[in-house]
């Protein structure tokens, strides 16, 4: 494979890791903004149901073991804890309203960084990355918010993070999309120059 070809194949490749974090960050900004509340304690009972459902396959894994297996083995252990975690969350969503906020911040910042990293790394073969860096930090911006804001108002700060989500994400796919496009025309131009050479 060709070093431009083996560059656009990563950089694509990087471009759509971004357009899916994207897509799922349009879903959690229209979730916020139509019903932060609700939208944050769905997300607790869904994270809980998952620890409650590890816990119970930890206890099976555990009473489907021989008694020698059994010795040393911390399975039912780690199955009561990790699925009494669960049912404390599930029961209490409300209490950890301000942790699902953080975590999800938290995967904000990861992307945004992720995309800012992308952004550096393209700028000498694309034009856009100027564009992409600009949009990479205002959502690391926003994710930051999410992660150090607690107070009164969370539900009216989630819709207004709500909002600048879809309004970043709509935005990231079609820059992402036109980002592709010039990765393309700029790995043929390069092409083009090498073969003149030859």
């Amino acid at each position: 494979m060709k070093l431009t070809e083996l560059f656009a194949s990563k950089a694509k490749s990087g471009v759509k890791s971004i357009i899916i974090s994207a897509v799922l960050t349009l879903i959690i900004g229209i979730m916020l903004t139509f019903n932060p509340s609700g939208s944050i304690s769905l997300m607790t009972k869904i994270i809980s149901l998952g620890l409650m459902v590890v816990g119970i396959y930890e206890l099976i894994i555990f009473f489907k073991e021989t008694k020698e297996e059994r010795l040393g083995n911390a399975s039912f252990a780690l199955g009561v804890i990790i699925f009494a975690i669960g049912l404390y969350m599930y029961i209490n969503d409300q209490a950890l309203t301000n942790i699902i906020f953080k975590i999800i911040g938290i995967m904000v910042c990861v992307k945004s960084i992720y995309k800012i990293q992308l952004a550096l790394s393209v700028k000498d073969y694309s034009g856009g990355w100027k564009y992409a860096l600009v949009s990479g930090i205002i959502v690391l911006s926003i994710g930051i918010v999410m992660i150090f804001y607690t107070g009164d108002f969370a539900n009216t700060v989630a819709m207004v993070i709500g909002i600048c989500l879809i309004i970043s994400s709509i935005y990231e796919i079609v820059e992402s999309l036109t980002l592709i496009k010039k990765i393309n025309t700029t790995t043929k131009a390069i092409d083009a120059v090498f073969v003149e050479k030859k």
